[in-house]
């Protein structure tokens, strides 16, 4: 489980709080336990995607009425969402013992402590055989839906379609995520499919019952609607360890790569001085996750220029293109296509 854990060390404090408070000379004291006041389900989202732990101290200004007035790191985890959580959670759920004087009045004070974020070992063996990925390639701004923890971490092993299962079919379910205000996913539209309507239907499924995410803010920081394009990935089990006894069982089954039509084409011109300029490229569908080769081509690089026959350098076009064709397979002992 995650690991939100106060380490008990309060120590006395000799920051004065509001100058009309009479301040006591003792730390306040809790009433409540301070190892309740985080939870394992606390572990801010974005923190935990980015396995990011750390200990963040902090000191609280109490009023005479035993509720915290203030909140200051006095020590920073290195991560500004676990800083920012310490505060605002220990702002919400702390709660003091009200202290007075010899004469009856109350008394404010302070409280100091430490709040420790730590993800356990078995979270990134968790992660690993998680089946969703968001595509963070898509930022949103000023902030994109943020994945809750138990969604990162959902395995696909435990939700496998039983028929999928059986044949032992694998596929990647690519969809785009409707996400509210409140971070629960309301709609899934699959944009490229698995080729097997099982297992597509089962990755909608699997989002819209447990999808949840901290919403997307606009300008204002206000929680707002969005769109989140994600894959979920079922992967069949395997074995728990590399010493395992091999089984019979058949090899997975799954979609082949290239199951759509389509081309991709780059073009660039090469000069008499060797620049590479003009690059030009185009991709239809075939091959929409292969990278465009005209990123790498160029720049202040330079190439050995073609020549004519008599050695002369001159310019040339060069065109390269990767074509995708389906077509329905000839009659036996026909000839293919050309």
């Amino acid at each position: 489980m995650i690991i939100a854990m106060l380490l008990l060390v309060a120590a006395q404090d000799n920051a004065q709080g509001p100058a009309s408070a009479p301040q006591s000379s003792e730390p306040m004291r809790p009433v409540t336990n301070p190892g309740t006041w985080v939870t394992n389900a606390d572990y801010p989202a974005a923190a935990m995607r980015d396995e990011m732990e750390g200990t963040t101290g902090f000191r609280l200004t109490v009023g005479p009425d035993g509720l915290p007035r203030r909140c200051e790191v006095t020590a920073s985890s290195g991560s500004e969402e676990l800083d920012a959580a310490t505060c605002r959670l220990i702002m919400e759920r702390a709660r003091f013992q009200i202290q007075r004087d010899e004469k009856g009045v109350r008394l404010g004070g302070t409280y100091s402590n430490r709040i420790r974020w730590q993800i356990p070992d078995d979270y990134l063996d968790r992660l690993a055989a998680s089946g969703f990925q968001l595509d963070t390639s898509r930022p949103a701004l000023p902030r994109g839906p943020v994945p809750d923890p138990a969604m990162v971490t959902l395995d696909a092993a435990a939700h496998y379609p039983a028929k999928a299962l059986a044949a032992r079919q694998e596929g990647d379910v690519r969809m785009m995520l409707a996400v509210d205000a409140l971070g629960k996913v309301s709609g899934c539209t699959v944009v490229d499919g698995s080729m097997n309507k099982e297992l597509d239907d089962a990755a909608c499924a699997l989002m819209r019952t447990n999808g949840a995410f901290d919403p997307a803010l606009d300008s204002d920081g206000k929680p707002v609607k969005s769109t989140v394009p994600a894959t979920f990935n079922w992967v069949l089990p395997r074995p728990a360890s590399a010493d395992a006894a091999p089984t019979s069982l058949p090899p997975a089954v799954r979609e082949f790569p290239m199951n759509r039509s389509g081309l991709m084409e780059a073009s660039v011109r090469i000069g008499t001085d060797g620049e590479a300029t003009d690059c030009r490229y185009r991709n239809e569908g075939a091959v929409d996750e292969a990278p465009n080769p005209c990123d790498a081509i160029g720049g202040r690089a330079r190439y050995i220029p073609f020549s004519d026959a008599n050695g002369r350098p001159v310019a040339k076009r060069v065109t390269f293109r990767t074509e995708v064709r389906i077509e329905d397979d000839p009659a036996p002992g026909a000839a293919p296509a050309k």
